[in-house]
């Protein structure tokens, strides 16, 4: 058996992924959904921002829970994908509340701009220079400031992974993901006050296996998660391992687990 191998994607092909997906996204999201929504329940009460950036802002999603969480505010949402950028345009673009930027949320977050909030959700992971990231967003911060985020860790997807290793014996690129561990030192690293996180298991019911995997495509983050690898009796043992291990008692469905981090911090 191969052992599985983890890579980071290219920009360039991080871009042209989500952009492809961008007409579809919000049909598959399903976990985004859910983990957007326990984002902002996971923010501060006491948060009162006036300048938001959002990092990744996808379809909108989560910048729709900002507006409405944030009614004074004003968000800056940000996306490497100019066609999830026209998504959330056409949606959301009518508060007079809200602008956009197309652009590598790496190069941008070290130019200086202050905000008063910088959040994202599963964004985070297809970062190259994650301490540096998290060195800028500090820096980012207006004294007082908020960081608010919610990381997909090492374990995501764990079933597919497992099926493809054990039940179908076949190479799997997987994203390459850090622990919480990782994550809140580097926030810790660089000066942020750290008040509160959270690792949790978030999970969807799919019919079959071959659901999850045309979901995961369906939000352009099959870059590395990709079943071209497998040959039609490779598909067939993993679809099998799964649906005989993953399967939800009681339902006919099979389970799929994101692992998240939730992470809020401050510049004092």
């Amino acid at each position: 058996m191969n052992s599985l191998n983890t890579a980071s994607p290219c920009k360039e092909a991080v871009e042209y992924s989500f952009s492809m997906a961008a007409g579809l996204y919000d049909r598959y999201a399903r976990h985004h959904r859910i983990i957007a929504k326990r984002l902002i329940d996971f923010a501060h009460p006491d948060a009162a921002a006036g300048s938001i950036l959002e990092i990744g802002c996808g379809t909108g999603i989560l910048t729709e829970k900002l507006l409405d969480r944030f009614p004074a505010s004003y968000v800056t949402a940000l996306d490497i994908s100019p066609r999830m950028v026209e998504q959330c345009n056409s949606k959301l673009n009518h508060s007079g509340r809200l602008s956009f930027l197309v652009t590598d949320a790496e190069e941008y977050c070290r130019i200086g701009h202050r905000y008063d909030l910088v959040v994202s959700s599963c964004s985070l992971q297809w970062i190259h220079d994650r301490r540096g990231l998290a060195q800028s967003i500090y820096a980012m911060l207006e004294a007082g400031g908020m960081c608010l985020m919610a990381i997909p860790l090492r374990g995501m997807l764990h079933e597919l992974v497992e099926s493809c290793s054990c039940g179908a014996r076949s190479v799997m690129r997987q994203l390459d993901l850090d622990t919480g561990e990782e994550w809140i030192a580097r926030f810790e690293n660089s000066g942020m006050d750290i008040l509160s996180t959270s690792v949790e298991n978030i999970s969807c019911l799919y019919d079959h296996p071959l659901e999850v995997l045309k979901a995961i495509r369906g939000i352009g983050a099959g870059i590395n998660q990709s079943s071209a690898f497998l040959k039609p009796g490779g598909m067939k043992k993993m679809t099998e391992y799964y649906s005989r291990h993953f399967e939800v008692a009681d339902s006919g469905k099979v389970s799929s687990t994101y692992r998240i981090l939730y992470f809020l911090g401050k510049r004092m």
